[in-house]
């Protein structure tokens, strides 16, 4: 979300910290308004009961993938174990074997007993994956392939947009790359991501802030 919406917001949350942080109001009898993602919401509604009222926006990325096209790679593999991750849609969560943030699911490929794995997150966690559980066989997640006739198209083109050649230029000349932000909204959207930091540190939670 932008930092205008974390400015209006009383808390900010992660994949990895999201269950712990809604339960921890649901303690205190809170009614959530949830936003952006309606995937991660339902499910952390599902898991905790808690009183929700979730805004229709999703991941780009996780949205697509196709629960028919998971069944199918079940079938051809059933060796394999399914990892998911949680802003994907409902149908696909249900066939998982583990539900998590990417840095929950690499633990889960490190950890999982299975040869194979069938991976529902973007596929630039693949190479850290493979890094983590070097003998096991990864298989991308189908998607729907709405956009086009790619059918493996889990690949977020905005983190893509990511790289060694922007990260030096950065470096060497950061005044070209600043982004300005209204000081109101910076003292205003610090608040609750220093929430979530806090709230991570006091329950011994790590808050991820990279590819979550």
């Amino acid at each position: 979300t932008s930092a205008a919406v974390k400015a209006r917001a009383d808390w900010v949350v992660t994949s990895s910290n999201a269950l712990a942080i809604v339960k921890h109001l649901m303690a205190r009898g809170e009614k959530i308004l949830w936003a952006p993602d309606r995937h991660l919401g339902r499910y952390i509604q599902e898991q905790t009961g808690a009183d929700m009222l979730l805004w229709q926006g999703e991941c780009v990325v996780h949205d697509e993938f196709s629960a028919e096209g998971v069944r199918e790679l079940m079938l051809k593999h059933p060796e394999a174990e399914v990892l998911v991750h949680p802003e994907s849609p409902k149908g696909v969560v249900d066939l998982a074997h583990h539900v998590g943030s990417t840095s929950q699911l690499i633990k889960a490929a490190r950890e999982s007993s299975a040869p194979t794995l069938i991976v529902a997150t973007d596929r630039g966690i693949f190479y850290k994956m493979q890094k983590a559980a070097p003998g096991k066989t990864l298989i991308a997640a189908p998607t729907l392939g709405r956009g086009g006739s790619c059918n493996v198209c889990a690949h977020c083109p905005w983190m893509a947009m990511n790289g060694l050649q922007n990260l030096c230029e950065a470096l060497e000349q950061p005044a070209g790359h600043e982004v300005e932000v209204d000081r109101a909204i910076i003292d205003r959207a610090r608040l609750p991501i220093e929430r979530m930091l806090e709230f991570s540190r006091s329950q011994g939670l790590v808050a991820r802030t990279t590819k979550d």
